[in-house]
């Protein structure tokens, strides 16, 4: 113990600055380690679904555990540098630098982040709706900072920038309870429309959300007389859950009861005239 004692104390005169640099630089990495654990902990914490209770809900904890992680890890290297022996006045230079260096670089970043923050603030979707982004369908599963995660019926994973998402149409389909289902459907001439349309309008009635008021009863309208089949459109509200399934049960019933009812629903047909022109044979 004397002896290292002893070589400690003649490092210390011999190489005072080389001992304090190495101490300093241990210690910097001690905080850049203990900062980026605490980051990721208390970022972890905050994506936790319990967390935050009713305050935060689904759709903005992710981004606030990323920009919490983000001002962690920048005031930890703030910490490492100023630990290095870095100014801060310096500091202020190399991150204004920096900062510059990095918006011109990162521009189509920088606008995903923005398109994220306008996805929050204004709130088209959440996490759990059934969306239309940009011609891509599937349920909302994170919008993030930089991109939107989308599964999709095949549940396969979609990553959508914001920015695509933000610069784009936005057709949401769970944000409302109910949906219209419009089934256009043919029918023959000789049918008898009346009778027709109270038979649909009945089946119509049983298939509407009873549960929440529709906001108007069932429709049916004459469309037009197209070259095979008087055209109908069939308009009802349904339960905006399942609704895929609901409106192919309703399908699958108009079907069955026109079926029933003995109601022709003509494919198209085009009738030919032959013309037999009279022609004289001379011997």
């Amino acid at each position: 113990m004397d002896m290292i004692a002893e070589y400690w104390a003649l490092a210390q005169d011999q190489f005072p600055i080389l001992l304090t640099l190495g101490g300093n630089v241990v210690s910097a990495i001690l905080i850049f380690i203990a900062g980026l654990i605490v980051g990721r902990g208390l970022s972890k914490r905050l994506r936790r679904s319990k967390f935050g209770g009713s305050h935060l809900d689904a759709t903005l904890r992710p981004v606030l555990a990323s920009v919490l992680f983000y001002i962690i890890l920048s005031m930890t290297l703030y910490a490492v540098l100023i630990k290095l022996g870095v100014p801060p006045s310096a500091l202020i230079a190399i991150f204004g630098a920096a900062g510059l260096a990095i918006g011109l670089a990162l521009r189509d970043t920088l606008a995903n982040i923005a398109a994220g923050v306008m996805l929050l603030v204004l709130r088209p979707l959440k996490v759990g709706e059934f969306v239309d982004l940009a011609g891509v369908l599937g349920t909302v599963e994170e919008i993030g900072l930089f991109n939107t995660t989308l599964r999709n019926p095949e549940n396969v994973a979609i990553f959508l920038p914001n920015s695509q998402i933000w610069g784009n149409r936005v057709q949401n389909f769970g944000r409302h309870m109910n949906r219209k289902a419009i089934i256009d459907i043919g029918v023959g001439y000789s049918t008898d429309l009346e009778a027709v349309r109270e038979l649909l309008l009945g089946l119509m009635n049983d298939y509407a959300d009873a549960s929440n008021s529709a906001p108007t009863p069932p429709e049916l309208y004459v469309m037009g007389f197209g070259d095979s089949a008087i055209n109908l459109s069939c308009r009802c509200w349904l339960p905006g859950d399942d609704w895929l399934r609901r409106a192919t049960d309703l399908r699958i019933a108009i079907k069955s009861t026109l079926d029933n009812a003995g109601v022709e629903i003509p494919f198209p047909q085009r009738v030919i005239h032959m013309a037999k022109a009279d022609s004289a044979i001379s011997d």
